[in-house]
């Protein structure tokens, strides 16, 4: 028996996503000169950030210089200068933006240690250094992401100037010289703007996930959530839509890009879910709201989950406690709604004589969960981040390599865990002891290398490692690197102005002003909330996750932390910022399934056949958990899992998830059976009800879906409508 498996066409696949996804849009059929330069570079980056990760990083701006620029001079390489740019030659004009970015990378290299030496005191030359960087981020930004980033930061920059020189009453060549001197060493010279905290988590913390990601791509853990998604939930009602939120949820949280993994997961899922009977506006809308929903899935989440627990200054493993109930919250709304629409259209699943049973899949490649085991062992061991990644692409490497890739892999980490004791060897000096902790990492050499052998033994390999398979992993991943990067460094210039400036701070304060003049402290914090809502959501629909979190973190979280009710109902100032932070970071993500710029529900509806339109309406409806879920941890932060107890957390998701189902009955309008609007009111209601914190919410909210539960059981056995009908 196997598993249904519809054959995408790789070449419309692709079009669909360089067609909406600018960083997909890259050159691909480059002469071979140029194509082996990229497969070089990229593959001395990655060992650079490996080996980095487990050794530890360099200073400051060295590290991040090295990536940065090195990505920079990569992105003039592959990227077209327009849409409509060559992609089978690279232009003169891009060789010499490629060179001039891997020179001023190498420039900042030896002058970091003059620049740290004079408190970031710059020379003349220093400045139009500056200057040149400055431009190159800002066309970089313009090829990758688009325009909207690029002229946000074009506007700060040009803010950050006038501000400074307005301090004046009257200007000169000096006074100018003096204020560009002092911009462009806060924004290029020291870690406040480009080299900022964005670049300094995309080199030390995003670039490995992404490498981690790309290594777990090759490895087929993929095809294993697939595989795994059909096994489980294939055979119920309305099984292909619930494959789709199952393997694009998990898929998308390793993916990293919402409309990249709606594009490939969605060229298997939609399909089946059209030939079930699902319509194809709402085919493409359930694909779309798993895949976005993939960046708040523990435990990679999006990458601007990364850069959150930075300038919070927390463990990124209190993010994944954090995130871990809305996620489950958000995808238990899609799937209610998945079923409730399956049972009103009579929708059946796949056959189970048509797939293969779990265990099966299991055996087959149960074996590539090991890693993402790794990963987690290590974090909650508190492990920094770029350390259990660095061991978690290692075990994915041993658990599929072949007998050549698994004896050099695993002699090269074996080196590199004995190596205070070869170097104090090499020097002629005494044999240090090595910590419990070192002599453990052994173990994940051991038991990767032990499942492989055995398989191989047993006869059951699936895919295999080899050399060619890790390089272009190491290439992949540093492609899929550059947008993040980029992105860190033109947003980069936006906070750096705003620290510059204190524009945000000065914004933060006007609009307390304003909503000073509400009376009522709770419609006060609504407002607020509301409207952060839509600038988060505004924000990224024309920018990427990463600039759209730091940006409403810098300007809107600092809103909400003015407001004595907001930081009342956290109970303190830290849980009040890390609340702040995770309302602006969810929204920012779900921009992906807001019209009119709904570029994951567009990417499904080119592939579903529907309209975009139809299809952005219809995913925000599958998501709407995504959008409430936010404003219950606001009144609730024990969502967050923050100072709660196993009961707490228990009556949370209990209450959680009896409010999301309340809110699927509420859009879908059928429980049991068909509901008028006013039990679809009631339904609305209760879930409001039971999504707000306290005992006598909580029991009208239960109240309420009994009464549904009881309305549905008066008319049994209605007949389903019609797949026809289905909106």
């Amino acid at each position: 028996m196997s598993s249904p498996s519809p054959t995408p066409d790789q070449d419309s696949v692709q079009q669909t996503l360089e067609q909406l996804d600018r960083e997909s849009a890259i050159r691909h059929t480059l002469p071979r000169a140029i194509r082996t330069f990229v497969l070089y570079a990229s593959i001395a980056l990655a060992l650079f950030h490996l080996y980095t990760a487990f050794s530890g990083p360099l200073v400051d701006v060295a590290q991040r210089s090295i990536h940065l620029y090195t990505l920079l001079g990569l992105a003039f390489v592959l990227y077209p200068a327009t849409r409509k740019g060559a992609k089978d030659r690279l232009p003169w004009i891009d060789a010499l933006l490629a060179l001039a970015a891997f020179a001023v990378g190498i420039y900042m290299l030896l002058v970091a240690d003059r620049i740290i030496a004079s408190a970031g005191r710059i020379t003349p030359t220093d400045m139009w250094v500056g200057v040149i960087a400055l431009l190159l981020v800002l066309d970089a930004a313009r090829r990758v992401t688009g325009w909207g980033l690029t002229l946000l930061a074009v506007l700060f920059l040009g803010y950050g100037v006038y501000a400074k020189l307005s301090f004046y009453p009257a200007l000169n060549e000096n006074i100018v010289m003096a204020v560009g001197r002092q911009v462009i060493s806060h924004l290029v010279f020291i870690t406040e703007g480009v080299l900022g905290t964005a670049v300094a988590v995309s080199a030390s913390y995003i670039i490995l996930f992404i490498l981690f990601g790309a290594f777990l791509g090759k490895s087929g853990l993929g095809q294993l959530f697939n595989d795994l998604a059909l096994a489980v939930a294939g055979h119920t009602r309305g099984g292909p839509a619930k494959v789709a939120v199952l393997a694009s949820g998990f898929l998308g949280s390793i993916n990293g890009s919402a409309i990249a993994n709606v594009v490939t997961t969605g060229a298997f899922t939609i399909p089946l879910m059209k030939k079930t009977g699902y319509r194809a506006n709402f085919a493409g809308a359930v694909e779309a709201s798993a895949s976005v929903g993939g960046q708040i899935l523990p435990p990679i989440m999006g990458a601007a989950a990364f850069i959150m627990a930075e300038v919070l200054s927390v463990p990124y493993t209190q993010v994944i406690l954090a995130g871990i109930i809305p996620a489950l919250l958000y995808y238990a709304g899609v799937l209610f709604q998945v079923h409730l629409r399956a049972s009103r259209n009579g929708l059946e699943g796949i056959p189970r004589s048509e797939l293969t049973p779990v265990k099966q899949v299991l055996v087959a490649r149960g074996h590539l969960l090991v890693p993402m085991a790794v990963l987690l062992w290590l974090l909650f061991e508190g492990r920094a981040p770029f350390f259990a990644a660095f061991w978690s692409i290692a075990a994915t490497v041993l658990i599929c390599a072949t007998p050549r890739v698994l004896i050099g892999a695993s002699l090269i980490l074996t080196a590199l865990i004995l190596e205070p004791l070869w170097r104090a060897a090499f020097a002629g000096q005494a044999l240090p002891s090595l910590p419990s902790s070192r002599w453990w990492l052994f173990g994940i050499i051991l038991v990767p290398a032990v499942i492989n052998l055995v398989r191989a033994r047993l006869g059951l390999v699936a895919e295999t490692m080899d050399l060619p398979a890790c390089k272009d992993a190491m290439t992949d991943g540093v492609r899929n690197a550059i947008p993040v990067a980029i992105a860190c460094g033109a947003v980069g210039i936006v906070v750096g102005v705003a620290t510059l400036t204190g524009i945000a701070l000065e914004a933060a304060d006007a609009v307390v002003q304003l909503g000073s003049q509400i009376q009522w402290p709770m419609l006060q914090l609504l407002v607020t909330l509301m409207l952060t809502m839509i600038a988060s959501i505004v924000l990224g629909m024309g920018l990427p996750s990463i600039p759209t979190y730091i940006i409403t973190s810098t300007m809107a979280a600092p809103i909400l932390l003015n407001l004595p009710l907001f930081t009342s109902l956290a109970g303190s100032s830290d849980t009040a910022m890390f609340v702040a932070h995770m309302f602006v970071f969810y929204f920012g993500i779900f921009a992906n399934l807001t019209p009119p710029v709904a570029l994951a529900a567009y990417a499904g509806a080119g592939i579903s056949g529907g309209s975009p339109n139809a299809t952005g309406v219809q995913a925000m409806k599958l998501a709407i958990a995504g959008f409430v879920v936010p404003y219950m941890f606001v009144f609730a932060h024990s969502m967050l899992m923050i100072d709660v107890n196993v009961l707490e957390v228990m009556w949370v998701v209990a209450t959680g998830l009896a409010g999301v189902l309340m809110l699927a009955i509420a859009v879908e309008g059928y429980f049991r059976r068909p509901i008028n609007m006013a039990l679809r009111g009631a339904a609305l209601t209760g879930a409001l009800a039971l999504m707000y914190p306290g005992a006598i919410s909580d029991a009208a909210g239960i109240v309420i879906l009994g009464m549904l539960y009881l309305a549905g059981r008066r008319t049994p056995g209605v007949e389903a409508t019609s797949p026809e009908r289905d909106r």
